[in-house]
């Protein structure tokens, strides 16, 4: 059975031609061995949309292939793959009023999950067809950057170490074992950090800077986020050994963060200054610290579902799609 369903002429044209590029990542956990770009760019033709189809081969490639997309002037980039992928589109589009679709194909997809964008490679493209743009903040993290969230400490260092070829075969699954394995061997770091308002220094287990609320498709660790306020939403752990490690894991796992070793902010801009902390955006481990991390006010223009815009985003906005 095809994996994303059958692309028969369904439904009518769109009234005015658009131009697009269809964005692969063929090694995506919901890209299968069968799967028929062809059929996409076929089907976009017949709703009207003029798509060319690209398959970068990493993630540099993807980031050029979403420049060269905006810089043709594109009305949207459909990327399929997981939020990695999403990510790597986001760091070309930037600045340009072409509109990022994401088309969920990855491990967790939890942009997807926020923007309500729903599963399925047929019924995101629809969506996206049907759809809105809007503009959202995007986060910043030294030359790189995210659109959920940063993660400096724990949860990067497990990701540092997270098998590929288990990723891709269990998904999130994976992310827990790791966790689990290395759990025994975790230390909190004297760290300091800075925002425009105050200085920090603690002994920092975990941080977690969120442009969007659902952490690891979960968990909402910074339930308060909203996508276009120019705000990260900043949680850090701050544990005195590992007694009290686990007594804030159970608080946060109730959804309560009133305990004085929670420190809990929100900045458009935070930098770490200790060294040797690892970062992880998007569930992806991109290096480590020192890092500024920053919220770029209504930098990327994304494609949303019709209708009234999910909860991460704080204000309504006008239907920004042509046609």
């Amino acid at each position: 059975m095809c994996p994303y369903g059958t692309f028969a002429g369904e439904g009518l044209a769109m009234t005015r031609l658009r131009r697009g590029t269809v964005l692969i990542n063929q090694a995506a956990r919901g890209v299968g061995r069968d799967f028929d770009a062809k059929r996409i760019t076929r089907y976009l033709a017949r709703k009207g949309v003029e798509a060319a189809l690209v398959a970068p081969g990493s993630a540099s490639e993807a980031t050029v292939a979403a420049q060269a997309a905006a810089y043709r002037g594109d009305d949207i980039l459909f990327v399929i793959g997981g939020d990695g992928s999403v990510r790597d589109a986001a760091l070309g589009l930037a600045g340009s009023e072409t509109a990022l679709a994401a088309v969920p194909a990855g491990t967790v997809n939890i942009w997807a999950r926020e923007a309500g964008i729903p599963k399925g490679i047929r019924a995101a493209i629809d969506a996206h067809l049907d759809g809105q743009s809007v503009h959202m903040d995007l986060g910043r993290a030294g030359e790189h950057c995210f659109l959920l969230m940063a993660g400096v400490g724990w949860d990067a260092a497990v990701t540092s170490r997270v098998n590929p070829r288990l990723k891709r075969a269990t998904g999130d699954i994976a992310y827990m074992v790791q966790a689990a394995w290395m759990a025994p061997g975790l230390r909190t770091r004297r760290s300091r950090w800075t925002t425009p308002e105050a200085d920090f220094e603690d002994d920092l287990a975990w941080m977690v800077l969120g442009n969007t609320r659902l952490y690891g498709g979960k968990v909402h660790l910074t339930p308060g986020a909203v996508i276009d306020d120019g705000q990260l939403d900043v949680i850090a752990f701050c544990p005195h050994g590992f007694r009290e490690t686990l007594r804030l894991a159970r608080k946060v796992a109730v959804g309560r963060r009133d305990d004085p070793r929670i420190v809990h902010l929100r900045t458009p801009e935070l930098a770490i200054e200790t060294p040797e902390l690892a970062v992880q955006l998007d569930g992806d481990y991109v290096g480590e610290t020192p890092m500024t991390f920053s919220a770029d006010a209504g930098a990327l223009l994304v494609s949303v579902p019709a209708g009234p815009l999910a909860p991460i985003f704080a204000r309504e906005h006008i239907d920004r799609r042509p046609g």
